[in-house]
């Protein structure tokens, strides 16, 4: 009789899982039944050696001195690597984002506004005393264009004349009749020999000299500590296997630079490249061979089965990378810079934390976290703190831990499920596809025991294979063995910049047993959940508001240091603010205003602060051009200007001044 009630349950119990799509594992690891108690695992969230182990935070034009203040916060939140925006002299100065897309030199720039060499050096020291490694993007595939609109009389795209003040070889000889540094090929020829996407001028990569700049860009950016190369558009680069335009670029290049930085630390270099797509005609193992691919077509892939009107587990476990490659061999992303700033429409925050959820709790690829900008998508300034929220955190702490144990995903009703199991423990991530809130969740790995949900800190017990879950507004439960508390999660209305007569901040911390803030060298003030600093009444002789915030959660101090700068502003027009004063000595600085457009030096300046009439403007913004340069066509934008300010519009004309520090 108890054989049978034995077996009986034993169907049932195969019938259960079967319906919650559990496959025959053989392989599957015995789990010894242990008492419903607290077994913290005692593990220590810590970042792993490599970069391909653990996400990389893309901090999306972020300035240098800003990557090296935020840190500790990168590494708390559990982030290996960062990767920067390209570094070579950007076009303009580098005023726009894209504009670092349409370099001018094969060398770290000299004139941008993300910072100096020196602040590379700095930031990239800075990184390696705590671990983290800093990986470069590269354009190597083409140079800045003037315009759209000017064409050489074979139709490609003419080559801004400034390359020739960086790259004068490449520049001189760009239409030579017989191996030119350029590409002039008809436009339906191989996507290696012609880059028609924004009329960019497209590097002849075949070309010696050519091959000779890229590396020494290569070696420079080894010599001040990068660890690791993003290339941007890679796949319009041949290989040396390619059947049609093979050319051995990346071996003189990619492949020397690799052994030039074994050679200085004894570590392997790290790289990949944006292969949207597959290579057109050209087997993707070419660029597998030398670097990492992005696998662009996931996110898309296992999106739409996120929707509460669309939830689909099912669909999340057999969604392909949508590349012919192993997952160690591939980037993976909710959303890159290039689709984040073509729409206007965004992934809602909650959504964006249950998509990193199920990319970053999985084995083997590496995923990519993009660092918002803001509304405006300036450069130069942090837009967006979503990647130190406590919940990106315990997602990407779970894959540091886990990195290296087999996965096992599954589809239990509308959860997604990926059980990871190794010597340090056991965990999974679970994703809530429909919003419930709340369900029963079997497991085929997690065996009885108390585990903790790493977002909510809930104590969650599995009994035979099965536990309720209630799960936090962003619909992810991170289960481990370890009783490690969430971490804190601030939330301020402004993180720094200058102010004029007031300015109230408010502070927000979640997650916190205590908190306290101190003001320059004012006793600390001690908070519960939120506070209120009016700036204005702590403004001291440096005209200065440094701020410290302390939030401990009960295991560790999580720390967050703003600085303002108090300004005083004159009458007699918007003010421009903190402007370099060699602007007005050792160039010439135009104003553009919109509606319409217009050159005009229709300002003044008065005690080093520009004043400007915006009546009836939509916004402006200041250019550069040489010192006794006229704009002679003054409805028409001038594309000789040296840099521009980022754009002066919105809330920034409201609040009556512009902070031009950046600029």
């Amino acid at each position: 009789m108890k054989k049978s009630v034995l077996l009986l349950l034993t169907i049932l119990g195969a019938t259960c899982f079967a319906s919650c799509g559990s496959a025959d594992n053989p392989d599957k690891p015995d789990d010894p039944v242990i008492d419903v108690e607290e077994t913290p695992d005692g593990y220590v969230d810590v970042l792993p050696s490599n970069i391909g182990d653990s996400p990389i935070l893309h901090a999306f034009c972020w300035k240098f001195k800003d990557i090296e203040d935020n840190l500790n916060t990168i590494k708390e939140n559990g982030f290996k690597s960062v990767q920067i925006s390209p570094v070579q002299q950007p076009k303009g100065g580098g005023s726009s984002w894209w504009s670092y897309y349409q370099p001018l030199s094969f060398s770290i720039a000299d004139n941008s506004m993300l910072g100096t060499k020196e602040d590379l050096i700095s930031l990239c020291a800075s990184a390696h005393n705590k671990g983290i490694s800093i990986i470069a993007d590269l354009v190597c595939n083409h140079l800045a264009n003037i315009n759209d609109d000017e064409l050489e009389s074979d139709g490609t795209p003419k080559v801004n004349p400034d390359v020739a003040k960086y790259e004068p070889y490449l520049y001189e000889h760009r239409n030579d009749s017989s191996n030119p540094t350029f590409h002039h090929a008809p436009r339906s020829g191989s996507e290696t020999q012609y880059y028609s996407f924004g009329q960019l001028p497209d590097l002849n990569t075949a070309n010696p000299k050519v091959q000779e700049r890229a590396l020494s860009l290569m070696k420079e950016c080894i010599d001040v500590g990068i660890d690791g190369f993003r290339f941007d558009t890679a796949k319009h680069i041949e290989t040396s296997k390619d059947s049609k335009y093979a050319s051995n670029f990346w071996n003189n290049t990619l492949l020397v630079a690799k052994d030039y930085y074994k050679q200085k630390t004894g570590k392997d270099f790290f790289a990949y490249g944006e292969v949207l797509g597959n290579p057109e005609g050209r087997p993707l193992s070419n660029y597998l061979e030398l670097m990492n691919v992005t696998a662009d077509g996931y996110v898309g892939n296992i999106a739409s089965s996120l929707s509460p009107t669309a939830a689909n587990a099912q669909k999340i476990v057999d969604a392909s990378y949508g590349k012919s490659a192993k997952a160690e061999q591939l980037i993976t992303w909710v959303e890159s810079h290039d689709n984040y700033t073509s729409s206007s429409t965004h992934v809602k925050t909650n959504r964006l934390i249950k998509t990193w959820g199920v990319i970053a709790g999985r084995k083997g690829s590496v995923p990519l976290f993009l660092a918002r900008p803001n509304e405006n998508i300036e450069v130069a300034k942090i837009g967006d703190y979503t990647f130190e929220d406590a919940r990106i955190a315990a997602i990407n702490n779970f894959h540091n831990r886990f990195h290296d144990a087999p996965e096992y995903q599954k589809a239990c009703e509308n959860f997604y499920i990926n059980e990871r199991v190794n010597s340090t423990g056991k965990g999974a991530v679970i994703v809530d596809c429909e919003s419930t809130g709340t369900g029963k969740v079997k497991f085929d790995y997690l065996g009885t025991g108390v585990y903790y949900d790493q977002i909510t800190g809930n104590k969650v017990t599995v009994r035979n294979g099965e536990a309720d879950i209630t799960f936090n507004a962003c619909g992810v439960a991170i289960l481990t063995m370890s009783a490690n508390k969430p971490a804190v999660t601030f939330n301020l209305s402004s993180r720094g910049g200058a102010f004029a007569s007031k300015k109230e901040i408010t502070i927000e911390v979640t997650n916190a047993v205590t908190a306290t803030y101190k003001i320059n060298n004012e006793p600390e003030v001690s908070f519960t959940n939120s506070a209120k600093i009016q700036l204005g009444n702590h403004v001291g002789a440096d005209k200065k508001v440094n701020i410290v915030i302390n939030a401990n959660n009960g295991t560790r101090t999580y720390t967050r240091e703003l600085s303002f700068s108090q300004v005083e502003l004159i009458d007699g027009g918007f003010n421009v603010v903190n402007i370099d004063p060699s602007y007005f000595t050792d160039y010439e600085l135009y104003m553009w205003s919109w509606e319409p457009g217009k050159w005009s030096k229709n300002y003044t300046v008065k005690n080093g602060v520009v004043l400007v009439d915006t009546k009836g403007m939509t916004g402006f913004l200041f250019a550069l051009f040489e010192k006794g340069y006229v704009v002679t066509k003054t409805d028409e934008w001038d594309n000789n200007a040296i840099k521009q300010s980022a754009d002066i519009k919105g809330t920034a004309l409201t609040e009556g001044f512009f902070d031009a520090s950046g600029f």
